[in-house]
């Protein structure tokens, strides 16, 4: 999803999609071209692929997941080329020239409040109808071994609130929307963009649950402080005015302070489900890049279109060692961390209630 710093980086290079057609036909390769059908160059870098059956037991699991963890559950991702994403929703809805992007700006909320507002509606009754994946549940399961050491997420779809609503952060009081600025435990699922099944006073920075059916407009005063004008969905945008806002004041920066902290500590930091299409996601690699230590600490990008995303991130950073990709789904992949067959009765039962 958008955030502010997404909207905030400048000056990222976008390789061209044309470019990785002859890398991706290599790794497609049959196995007998040897090693060197797994390891393409972009730029000063390399980008190997990593076999699913190659990954060891990790007892210290740093997650960062975006929407290919929950597009299995029929939420529509972002950026994919064609109609469905929400990028081409928008941008067809609105007819805006270039990219649907654009409507998730800031300044196209703010000139545009109601319309936006109709389609974060729009989004939010999609989410409604969605159940937790099965990377969703192996997650539940990593944190319930006592292996995951948190899972930022940048999806708004709150899908692991149903398998586990304990393990969100930030938290909120139960009496009021405030937003409660405790570190978050080992094993949170970490909100990085916001819900957009919760809605947020601009002025008060309470929180509320969406009401459902969502009304057409959030023009009604707020509850708690009577601001007009101010209640919106609690999601980032781009070039986003209200953080404090939307995350709660002095959470934006907890987030990232331990996201860089959870890096030194983590065996394996897995990036699952990111194309690196949008600068957010390149800008929380570099993070984590630079505060992980070397040799200790594993990075991962697993997608099924692993290579493109290696790539991706590859060519927007400047580090000098290459990037391991996994070509799995979120599923294959978080499935195998848990090495074993585990019974997910307990969990399904959980997002039943």
């Amino acid at each position: 999803m958008a955030g502010g710093s997404d909207g905030n980086t400048t000056g990222v290079k976008r390789p061209r999609r044309r470019a990785f057609k002859a890398c991706l036909q290599a790794l497609q390769a049959p196995d007998d071209l040897g090693e060197s059908s797994n390891t393409l160059t972009t730029g000063s870098q390399q980008t190997t692929r990593v076999p699913l059956d190659a990954l060891p037991h990790y007892s210290h699991v740093l997650l960062v997941t975006g929407a290919g963890v929950s597009h299995p559950a029929g939420v529509p991702t972002f950026t994919d080329s064609g109609k469905q994403a929400w990028y081409g929703k928008a941008k067809k809805k609105f007819k805006l020239s270039g990219s649907g992007k654009r409507m998730f700006s800031y300044a196209f909320f703010a000139k545009y409040r109601d319309d936006a507002t109709s389609f974060f509606n729009e989004m939010a009754k999609t989410v409604r109808r969605a159940t937790p994946t099965e990377a969703h549940k192996s997650v539940a399961h990593l944190r319930a071994a006592g292996r995951l050491l948190r899972n930022y997420t940048l999806n708004v779809d709150n899908l692991d609130a149903l398998v586990d609503s304990q393990a969100i952060y930030p938290r909120r009081c139960d009496t009021s929307g405030t937003v409660l600025t405790k570190l978050p435990k080992r094993g949170d699922v970490v909100q990085l963009h916001g819900n957009v099944l919760e809605t947020v006073c601009e002025t008060c920075s309470t929180i509320a649950t969406l009401a459902y059916p969502p009304p057409p407009n959030l023009s009604a005063p707020c509850s708690a402080c009577g601001a007009c004008d101010s209640v919106r969905h609690r999601i980032m945008l781009y070039d986003e005015k209200a953080e404090e806002a939307v995350l709660g004041a002095g959470v934006g920066s907890t987030m990232m302070r331990q996201l860089a902290e959870d890096a030194k500590s983590a065996d394996v930091v897995a990036f699952v489900g990111l194309s690196f299409e949008q600068s957010a996601s390149v800008e929380y690699y570099r993070k984590v890049r630079r505060a992980a230590i070397p040799g200790a600490t594993r990075l991962l990008v697993v997608n099924p279109d692993g290579g493109l995303a290696a790539s991706n991130v590859a060519s927007a950073t400047s580090f000098d060692t290459g990037v391991e990709y996994v070509d799995v789904t979120a599923d294959e992949f978080l499935a195998h961390l848990l090495n074993k067959d585990v019974n997910l009765s307990m969990l399904d039962n959980d997002a039943q209630r």
